[in-house]
């Protein structure tokens, strides 16, 4: 059989084709046998050295070790002697014993430097087509991998001299066929069989895996799609009409074959090596003629009666068409992007038709042709290839009839068969080149921006760029409504310039003449305007230096009476000289002006919108009279190279271009006028567009991380731009060629009408529209139903400048012209309307796409919609893949139009196949991620949980039957993942929520759309299809892991009264007065949270990322979905009680009764009940024991805190291989005696004022009392806090804790800067006597939070490769039978601190032997992140307010490590704890037994914190009482 050389061997010799080793990824690129021809010689001679009867002896070597392997009598023998080329021989003999054990002997008398056996098996274990590679057992010394494709092994001298090979296949290794070719190591020789392998059988009744001649493969198909669809000129073509032209290269190469043609050569043409043109004009016209040739968009007609005969014409070198292509290039002028080989394939051969031979033409460009090579060139690397195979009866099926019929339904589908990837290999670093860091520009004019900021008297506001870094400051100013109003223009541009100028009335945009008494001294009356020269500016106002040195400036003053009656000054200027015409973005400066009709600002203009960049855009877009597409996209394009030349450093460049985006994507929405006051032509509009997406292009090549994110969005929003004159002429054509009169009165001069004077984005589906009613037969529903999904109704047709009030005509005898025209005109708008079209995409990137890409591409565009939901959605990937990592796509505007095409086929493929796949939905998991992985801006996470997704057990990933264990495995990544989209989720409205309203309230915009923008704009990404997996699969994964039916959306704790409803939009509307929980038996997802409710729980499963699921994250309201009917129930007949409920670390949500009292909340909006205080809880208040520092041998009661007691206790108590930390402590009132020293006296009296104002609302709270005066307690703590981390620390506690620390073994701090961060650790600890969250949990239980004294543990930090919190009672169902812990990598910080998200390794044991020998696993790690410190301190808090029997004091207090710790992105699925069961189940053991021994040597439940070193130590940092 004859092999890709993609993947095999070395360049032909001359010009035969080489033969090589399979593709990885199942690409059987094989001759077909044809009846009657042998692949292989067939002579039966006797091969020297081999009795005929078998018996021999064959040397192998297995793990090293040389063994002697002597074969029983053979059953079966076969004998091969094969000719080479130049006159050598191979002789192959093979014996299969009775054991079915295979002894091949392969001997050639070829003369060689270095002989080598290219070679590989078909059959055995687990075969899966093409060359396999067997084991090492079966590979002879010597034997090396080549490129995991095939093996080669030398060949050795027998003790006659002839060059030998054996190989033994036994047991599984036993094949059907040997594959295999020679090669001359030292020469770079091959030796085949007439350009094909060598093939022999090595079983009787062994049948040949070359594919039947009616499957191709799948990878062979997609790429000769692409180059027919190259070669046709890339025409826009339907989704049938892809499908058939898919069929039509099938049956090509079918013929081929079947004509004798090699697979080998289809393969050399599908990826370029062989041009297409030239094959197609060399090998398949004389083979098989032009049946099959590729459609073009529009069929050239057959050449006149009597036209010469086409001339044959030598083909054209590829370093000649290069020449000729830059010479047309530089003539053009050297445009940015065009491809010119066309072009130039055109030029030279009408020379060459002309008589001019190939070197003639070299001579004409100065150039002399290169000698033809005698060797082809290798694959490109990046090809890639598939398993998947392509029926000529499957796949995407020729159109038998016009009207195509509906497919099956989505199906999940083969694999396509895609190559490997290290996820964290994609990870964007974001390294901008435009600097979030940079320093601001200081500008002239600043200094009377701010001064006019902070005057009262000024009314209004603007910076204006000019260009060349020139700015021009407009500001209008008055005293009081009865003053005049001054109106400043102030420019720091070096040319002289002049004011041309008018007013307009008020409520009307017109351009007036103003009155003579308002024009200033120099004006000019022109023809409906007034010229004003700016004077230079002389006074102190304008007094600006930057850099020392004084800039000039000038400035025109207006004066205006208080009773003006006007509404704006509109102006524009001009340079002196007249050369120059400055405007903003295409059209007049407009300045409101005040008077007591109306005020200066438009209420709607200046709603929450300061920022410079944000004016920009709302007053253009509000306050211009003449507004058209053509003048936002100037406008839009201006604003982003300001913003990358820093005229907007007040903005971070993200924030910058995602207001720019939301003000695009209102226009794209049809929210924003296309048409105001003034007619665009097309080629205008087009240019405006071509301008605007080369500049967003740009600025995509200019950013990165999230800015880059938002730039690549913004193209969406428009259409590429390009040739739009050619709307305008061929739509005349069109009605030219079908004889369609212009005249009124008819419905395509209507629309030729519109198009002629502003064709807009509406004329697509106004052409898919009309398409629809001309394949319907003239069905005119057909056309309103293709409008109507597009949003355009018979308003907006009539609403046009040139409206469009007529329906279609139907001409019966013109309709399979009309479709072909408007076929090709639906391209041409398509092009310039369209910037996310796929066909289109493709078709204008053309020669820039990566030929690594082109294969998954074909089969993209050829099977858009098909039914196979996997193999489409893994080629959209993977041609976004290798466009990524072609280095070409940052800047490329054609690349990026495409990559959005692809993304976008994607994201629909995904949405057509995940509600029927069920839990075959899994199988989308990771193309899904890593589409959204490509997308995003700042993607670490997201490739993490791409990498954890793969690293999954195939029963997961592919959407089989996952064991239990393999279920707890996929519900940690799916919780992981779950998280990763809320926060893009969040990161989103964080950006553009609060802008987008504001902007939709400038604009005019209708409420609902500016108030579901942001949810709208995440609903549409790649990340919503995420979102839909997850919907699928959960439930049935947490059901095989045995969690229970708990999917917690918004984890958050609330209390409330329970009330059931049918569906949350029957009270969406409704305002509760009482905190409320609504168990709702139907959410879709599209519902408002009503006012007033804390908590949502529903047998429902909304999408993640559904507008419901983001309102409850950002309203901190418990969301949470129940599948199980037993909890249900039970909330339900809680109706009208008050419950409180907590979501748990494992996923799950508890709850329990509580009262309507307890409900009150805490200050800050929190619906945590405060409860009555508890009856006999009480501090007590230990006195300073006069010690500054006390060491283990010290801790006793009222002295030190139970954490340090607790830890002395243990000392001798445990087994020898637990280790207990050395430490030191701080004990009680060392604050307070700090706060008596003289340096703190200040300190001290304003925190007794702080605490004196918490304590009066502490009373008036427990007095039922809601008036209190003042600040919050929460912002007096933060004082207190703020306070204490300024006490200063009494040098006595530095001396006495470094002597303590050395008598312990403790390293004290190096030097004087460590000796600051340790100080300052401490003074955070104490600090922490005043959290928020302790003071609430005191105050509800009575406690006076004062009261408090802290002791201060001091220790060093463990090294951690984990950390280990461990309950000696399982607190889940208070079971004192049951250990229960939590672990997580690195430090416990990330663990007790709620500082990282996510679920830790939860486990659970008896506590007897058997129990604690095996623990069991609850739930794996979702955590993103780990906490780790360098060589360190810890100063952990020990007061006197956590330990309280009764009270759960426990984390209401920091513990703060001397460095700070830094979160490190972490990957839980290939640690060795989930990867090794052996070393999980001992570990986990281990801990759970020093959870019973503590408690068993302190006798009671106990809370305990440790960590696991990196060789396998446990150390106990800290124990204490569990409540």
């Amino acid at each position: 059989m004859l092999l890709s050389r993609e993947t095999g061997l070395a360049p032909a010799v001359g010009s035969r084709p080489l033969p090589c080793a399979p593709r990885v990824f199942g690409r059987h690129a094989q001759r077909i046998p044809l009846p009657g021809v042998s692949s292989v010689g067939t002579s039966g001679r006797f091969v020297s050295g081999i009795r005929p009867n078998g018996r021999f002896a064959a040397r192998q070597q297995r793990e090293g070790v040389v063994v002697q392997a002597v074969a029983a009598a053979p059953v079966f023998t076969v004998q091969k002697d094969l000719a080479l080329r130049n006159g050598a021989r191979v002789q192959v003999t093979v014996e299969t014993t009775e054991s079915k054990d295979q002894i091949i002997s392969i001997e050639s008398d070829v003369q060689a430097g270095r002989l080598l056996l290219h070679w590989g098996v078909e059959g055995g274990k687990d075969y899966k087509g093409g060359w396999r590679l067997p084991g090492a057992g079966a590979r002879p010394e010597g034997t090396v991998q080549y490129k995991d494709r095939a093996l080669q092994t030398p060949f050795r001298l027998d003790t006659n001299g002839r060059a030998r090979v054996v190989l033994h296949l036994d047991g599984e290794e036993a094949s059907d066929f040997l594959n295999f070719v020679l090669k001359d190591d030292a020469t770079n020789t091959w030796y085949d069989n007439n350009g094909t392998n060598f093939k022999v059988a090595l079983r009787p009744d062994a049948t040949s895996s070359t594919p039947k001649l009616d499957q191709l493969p799948k990878d062979l198909c997609d790429k000769w799609a692409w180059v027919r669809w190259d070669f046709a000129g890339r025409p826009q073509r339907s989704a049938d009409a892809a499908a058939s032209e898919y069929d039509r290269g099938v049956s090509e190469m079918k013929e081929l074959l079947a004509r004798g043609r090699l697979l080998d050569e289809l393969w050399r043409v599908a990826e370029g090596k062989w041009k297409y043109a030239d094959y197609r004009k060399k090998v398949v016209t004389p083979t098989i003629g032009d049946g099959t040739a590729p459609l073009s968009a529009q069929p050239q007609a057959p050449p006149p009666p009597g036209a010469p005969a086409p001339v044959s014409l030598p083909p054209i070198p590829e370093d000649l068409l290069g020449v000729q292509a830059y010479v047309l290039w530089e003539k053009a002028g050297k445009p940015d992007g065009a491809d010119f080989s066309m072009d130039a394939r055109r030029v030279i051969n009408e020379q060459l038709a002309a008589g001019a031979s190939l070197e003639e033409v070299a001579g004409r460009l100065n150039y002399t042709l290169k000698p033809a090579s005698g060797s082809n060139r290798g694959t490109p690397a990046g090809s890639r290839s598939s398993s998947a195979t392509s029926s000529l009866d499957g796949g995407a099926q020729a159109a038998a009839a016009p009207a195509r019929p509906a497919g099956p339904p989505p199906q999940v589908g083969a694999p396509l068969g895609t190559p490997k990837r290290n996820p964290l290999d994609m990870i964007k670093r974001t390294a901008p080149n435009l600097s979030a860091e940079r320093a601001p520009v200081e500008r002239p004019l600043d200094f009377l921006v701010q001064r006019f900021a902070v005057d009262p008297a000024t009314k209004w506001r603007r910076t204006y760029p000019l260009g060349g870094k020139a700015e021009m400051l407009v500001v209008v100013r008055q005293e009081s409504e009865t003053s005049p109003i001054r109106v400043d223009l102030v420019t720091d541009t070096a040319s002289d310039v002049v004011l041309h100028w008018g007013v307009s009335p008020m409520g009307s945009r017109e351009w007036v003449m103003p009155d003579d008494g308002l024009l200033p001294e120099g004006s000019m009356v022109m023809h409906k305007a007034v010229e004003t020269p700016f004077l230079n500016c002389d006074d102190d106002e304008c007094d600006v230096e930057i850099s020392g040195a004084k800039v000039p400036l000038q400035r025109i003053t207006i004066n205006l009476p208080a009773d003006h009656h006007l509404g704006a000054l509109t102006f524009v200027l001009r340079s002196s000289d007249n050369t120059m015409w400055y405007k903003d973005a295409g059209g007049n400066f407009t300045v409101p002006l005040p008077s007591k009709d109306k005020p200066v600002e438009d209420s709607r203009s200046m709603d929450a919108i300061k920022d410079e960049l944000s004016r920009a855009i709302i007053e253009a877009e509000v306050n211009s009279s003449m507004w058209t597409l053509m003048h936002r996209f100037n406008k839009a394009a201006d604003l982003i190279s300001e913003v990358l030349n820093g005229y907007y450093d007040q903005l971070d460049v993200a924030d910058a271009m995602s207001r720019i985006y939301v003000w695009l994507r209102y226009s794209a929405t049809r929210h924003l006028t296309w048409q105001r006051n003034y007619n665009t032509q097309p080629r205008i509009l087009s240019a405006a567009q071509e301008r605007l997406t080369n500049t967003i292009s740009n600025a995509h090549g200019r950013t990165t991380g999230e800015a880059q994110e938002w730039v690549r969005m913004m193209l969406t929003t428009v259409g590429r731009g390009g040739d739009g004159q050619k709307i305008r002429d061929e739509i005349l054509h069109i009605m030219h060629r079908n004889h369609i009169p212009e005249r009124k009165g008819l419905w395509m001069e209507e629309w030729h009408q519109k198009l002629h004077n502003n064709t807009t984005p509406d004329d697509v589906p106004i052409c898919e529209a009309y398409l629809a009613f001309l394949e319907g037969g003239g069905n005119i529903g057909a056309y309103w139903r293709v409008l109507s999904d597009a949003g355009i109704t018979r308003q907006r047709l009539e609403g046009f400048d040139r409206p469009i009030t007529l329906e279609p005509e139907y001409y019966p005898e013109k309709r399979d012209a009309l479709l072909r025209d408007f076929r090709n005109y639906l391209g041409i708008l398509k092009a310039v309307h369209s910037g996310a079209d796929l066909s289109a995409s493709a078709s204008a990137a053309g020669n820039r796409i990566p030929g690594s890409c082109r294969g998954y591409l074909g089969y993209v565009l050829s099977h858009v919609g098909d039914s196979q939901i996997l193999p489409l959605l893994e080629a959209c990937v993977e041609a976004r893949t290798e466009l990524a990592l072609s280095g070409s796509l940052p800047g490329s505007r054609e690349l990026l139009y495409l990559d959005l095409a692809l993304e976008d086929q994607a994201r629909q493929a995904a949405e057509r196949g995940v509600g029927a796949a069920g839990f075959g939905a899994a199988a989308f998991m990771r193309p899904l991620l890593q589409n959204l992985c490509l997308s995003l801006g700042n993607n670490e996470e997201l490739c993490y949980c791409l990498k954890a997704w793969n690293e999954l057990p195939q029963s997961v990933r592919t959407g089989g039957r996952p064991s239990k264990e393999e279920a707890l495995l996929a519900v940690a990544v799916v919780n992981r993942i779950r998280r990763a989209l809320a926060d893009i989720s969040d990161r989103t409205v964080h950006r553009i929520g609060d802008v987008s309203s504001a902007y939709g309230r400038a604009f005019g915009v209708e409420h609902w759309a500016y108030e579901l923008f942001a949810e709208e704009v995440i609903r549409g990404g790649p990340a919503f299809a995420v979102s839909l997996v997850i919907t699928a699969i959960e439930p049935m994964l947490r059901n095989a892991a045995a969690l229970g039916a708990w999917q917690v959306i918004s984890p958050v704790a609330a209390t409330g009264r329970v009330e059931v409803v049918a569906g949350l939009h029957e009270v969406q509307d409704k305002t509760y007065d009482t905190p409320t929980v609504l168990i709702a038996e139907q959410v879709t997802g599209e519902e408002e949270i009503p006012e007033g409710c804390v908590a949502v729980i529903t047998p429902d499963a909304p999408d993640v990322l559904s507008h419901v699921s983001v309102r409850a994250r950002n309203m901190r309201v418990l969301f949470a979905t129940c599948h199980d009917d037993g909890p249900l129930k039970q909330l339900r007949e809680a109706k009208g009680k008050w419950l409180h409920f907590t979501p748990s670390a494992s996923g799950a949500v508890s709850w329990n009764e509580t009262s309507a009292e307890a409900a009150g909340g805490a200050d800050g909006g929190s619906h945590a009940a405060a409860s009555k205080p508890t009856k006999g809880l009480k501090i007590e208040v230990p006195q300073w024991c006069g010690r500054w520092v006390v060491g283990m041998d010290e801790y006793k009661d009222g002295v030190v805190g139970a954490k340090s007691k607790n830890l002395a206790g243990l000392r001798g108590r445990l087994p020898s291989n637990i280790n207990l930390p050395a430490s030191v402590t701080l004990p009680f009132g060392c604050f307070e005696q700090a706060l008596e020293l003289p340096e703190n006296k200040d300190i001290k009296a304003q925190l007794k004022k702080h605490v004196d104002e918490v304590h009066k609302h502490s009373k008036q709270h427990h007095a039922g009392s809601t008036n209190g005066t003042g600040p919050s307690p929460a912002a007096l703590l933060a004082e207190c806090r703020l306070l204490a981390m300024r006490v200063v620390v009494p040098k006595q506690i530095r001396d006495e804790l470094e002597r303590a620390m050395k008598g312990a073994g403790i390293p004290p701090p190096e030097n004087e800067e460590r000796w600051a961060l340790a100080l300052e650790a401490l003074r955070g600890v104490w600090a922490s006597k005043y959290n928020d969250r302790a003071y609430y949990s005191l105050r509800k239980a009575g406690l006076d939070f004062d009261s408090v004294r802290m002791a201060v543990l001091v220790q060093r930090v463990v090294p951690a490769q984990y950390a280990f919190v461990i309950h000696t009672r399982n607190p889940s169902n208070n079971d004192e039978r049951e250990v229960f812990c939590e672990l997580v990598k690195g430090l416990g910080e990330s663990l007790v601190s709620g500082m990282v998200p996510g679920s830790a390794v939860a486990f659970k044991a008896a506590k007897d032997e058997a129990g604690l020998a095996a623990p069991e696993v609850l739930c794996y790690a979702s955590k993103s992140e780990a906490m780790y410190v360098r060589d360190s301190l810890i100063f952990r808090s020990d007061s006197n307010g956590e330990d309280l029997e009764g009270y759960a004091g426990a984390g209401l207090y920091d513990s703060i490590t001397m460095d700070p710790s830094l979160l490190k992105k972490v990957d839980y699925m290939d640690d060795r704890l989930v990867q090794d069961a052996g070393y999980r189940r001992d570990l986990l053991s281990r801990v759970c037994r020093l959870g019973a021994s503590i408690e068993g040597a302190l006798g009671s439940a106990q809370d305990i914190e440790g960590v696991v070193a990196p060789d396998g130590a446990i150390t106990v940092v800290q124990t204490r009482p569990q409540v």
